[in-house]
């Protein structure tokens, strides 16, 4: 009987001295003091350790901060890994690894631990701030329906974000998403007027919209030399003046911020359906065009 006495204090005066470590720990990391405290939390893990309790050990994660801060970086992942096992994993575990990961330009890892941290914490502190982050992943690595699922839960303000929404006219770009990619044009071009990636999309969105039907309703009127016929093609060709001159007016921008010879093609082909040959002539030669 005695003896179980003796164990049931001994066992509550190792729980209050690891309660009285982690205490000091924590207060020289407020300090400053990481090596310090880094030593204090290892003497607890040890202790979780011997008692084979390590998936117990509350302190993991703090550790494993404490470690990232000496520049122990290895170490910092090996307890943050821990802490990930255990019971006592929190917002911080996750937004280190993704910091580590991050700065060791493993996207993929910081990727993994950004999305556990959204999972497990929803309205975490630092939801907002992790999403537009893993925004920028899922654009920069293809994730493309991931990113427009993602798109939809951002903020108002992260939506206007001009990064942002060069991130989303990308993703709708390769969905050949065009009416998305017209309104991210047009409101990138709201904060950045010489933004020359909405500035190419527009140029070249307004110019083979005007092309397109240019051909088309060409096709059809030679096929049919009708008076009918003929007045629908004069109709038709006011849209396509009506859409080159849109193109001209984009892609004369750009020519000034980026003088390409790619863009003076462009240029060039607006002209030369405008039916101004001599500007038509001026910016073939500039794109370097044999044809």
């Amino acid at each position: 009987m005695l003896t179980g006495i003796t164990l049931v204090f001994s066992s509550c005066d190792s729980t209050k001295q690891l309660a009285k470590t982690a205490q000091s720990a924590q207060q020289a990391f407020d300090r400053g003091e990481y090596a310090k405290a880094l030593g204090m939390w290892e003497e607890i893990i040890n202790s979780y350790k011997q008692k084979d309790a390590v998936n117990q050990c509350p302190v993991y994660t703090n550790a494993g901060i404490a470690a990232y801060r000496l520049g122990q970086t290895d170490k910092a992942v090996d307890y943050l890994k821990q802490a990930d096992w255990s019971d006592f994993n929190n917002e911080k575990t996750y937004l280190t690894l993704a910091e580590i990961y991050r700065k060791k330009d493993n996207l993929s890892l910081e990727l993994v631990n950004l999305e556990t941290y959204l999972n497990k914490f929803p309205q975490g502190s630092q939801t907002a701030e992790v999403k537009k982050r893993l925004f920028e992943l899922y654009v920069d690595s293809d994730n493309l329906d991931k990113a427009v699922h993602l798109w939809d839960t951002l903020s108002a303000d992260q939506q206007s974000d001009l990064s942002v929404l060069e991130g989303f006219l990308k993703v709708n770009k390769k969905l050949k998403n065009d009416d998305k990619c017209l309104e991210l044009s047009l409101k990138i071009l709201e904060t950045d007027k010489n933004n020359t990636e909405a500035l190419k999309w527009l140029a070249n969105y307004y110019f083979w919209k005007g092309e397109k039907l240019y051909q088309k309703e060409m096709k059809a009127y030679n096929a049919h030399k009708t008076r009918k016929q003929y007045a629908h093609l004069l109709k038709a060709l006011d849209v396509v003046t009506a859409d080159m001159k849109q193109s001209l007016k984009y892609a004369g921008r750009l020519y000034k911020i980026e003088p390409t010879a790619k863009t003076a093609g462009l240029l060039s082909k607006c002209y030369t359906r405008l039916d101004d040959k001599k500007k038509a002539a001026r910016y073939k030669k500039l794109s370097n065009d044999k044809d």
